[in-house]
């Protein structure tokens, strides 16, 4: 089998915007030749991470360098990560000032028995391994983040969050960014992480640290990772749904539409995306937004990135499929 990997930097609006574009197609080549580089020298698990950090290392994406705040204004993230050979599994979960909390998800998944740590405990676990480093919103994010906040609780649907936190003073799209890796040797990784929804409560987490929601892989079966809004995903179980799905036969794309065809019919369209690759290698990518971001490779493979939007996502899906086959 050859190597592949597959990343997204999120299923979002993804208005026009040319001068971010740019940007992110370049984070999106970049997380691919990580990828490619570190399955080159080790597995599946190696490229996932390395090509999810890449991506938190950007400061393009809602992830990382890049997340956006809490309501307090302070910056929580998460990150999950499953190796498809083990079975083993790690989550990290409102984490603060941890650069790369894929990579602080791979020592929970390696170096302890526990399948997701939150809060002060990962973070302690993050300063034991060296880390720990500036995670802050940028001069633009401080900026605009009062006025955004102001509005956002001004919104009628939001009336609940004002009520709870009390009324004190545009987030930009929820992009959260993930891989899923096949090596040579046939073993699969799968790896998401986020800073989860602009202006979430303090403490809030969605899917992406969830082992079967935010991030799945199976032996002998493929690799998933989502985006989207974290509450519908995790009630629907996105990842485990649509691998378990290849595990009995079905191809990446067809799986990818079907998981995201039964969570659109029960939570409505605009809620996620889902990447997948199945036991032939073959990529899969299905959304129900405006639109996602994409990017694949593979060793002695050019990497390619786009940014797919939902009118084009059928032409997408066979280009995808002829590069499948590579």
């Amino acid at each position: 089998m050859k190597g592949r990997i597959l990343v997204h930097g999120g299923a979002g609006a993804w208005k026009e915007d040319a001068a971010r574009e740019g940007d992110v197609i370049t984070a999106l080549h970049q997380a691919v030749c990580a990828g490619i580089a570190a399955m080159e020298q080790g597995t599946a698990v190696d490229s996932a991470v390395e090509a999810v950090a890449s991506l938190e290392e950007s400061g393009v994406f809602n992830s990382g360098k890049g997340a956006m705040p809490n309501l307090d204004g302070d910056i929580e993230l998460d990150a999950g990560l499953m190796d498809g050979t083990s079975l083993r599994a790690g989550g990290v979960a409102a984490v603060r000032a941890v650069p790369h909390p894929i990579r602080l998800a791979r020592i929970v998944m390696e170096r302890t028995e526990d399948v997701l740590v939150v809060g002060p405990g990962a973070s302690r676990i993050a300063g034991s391994f060296g880390l720990l480093g500036d995670v802050s919103p940028g001069a633009r994010c401080r900026e605009e983040f009062g006025p955004r906040r102001k509005e956002y609780l001004e919104a009628g649907e939001h009336r609940w969050v004002r009520e709870l936190m009390g009324r004190v003073e545009g987030s930009r799209e929820g992009d959260t960014v993930g891989a899923v890796a096949v090596d040579p040797g046939g073993g699969f990784a799968a790896a998401t992480s986020t800073g989860g929804l602009a202006f979430k409560i303090p403490g809030r987490v969605g899917d992406s640290p969830i082992v079967g929601h935010g991030f799945y892989a199976l032996r002998n079966a493929g690799a998933a990772s989502t985006s989207g809004i974290g509450e519908s995903i995790a009630r629907y179980g996105l990842s485990m749904r649509a691998v378990n799905l290849m595990a009995v036969g079905a191809r990446a794309p067809d799986a990818a539409r079907e998981a995201i065809s039964g969570l659109t019919g029960l939570f409505g369209p605009d809620t996620a995306g889902i990447i997948l690759l199945d036991r032939g290698g073959s990529p899969g990518v299905y959304f129900n937004t405006g639109g996602m971001a994409i990017g694949i490779g593979g060793p002695g493979a050019e990497p390619a990135a786009w940014i797919v939007r939902r009118a084009g996502l059928g032409e997408f899906t066979e280009l995808l499929g002829r590069l499948g086959g590579r």
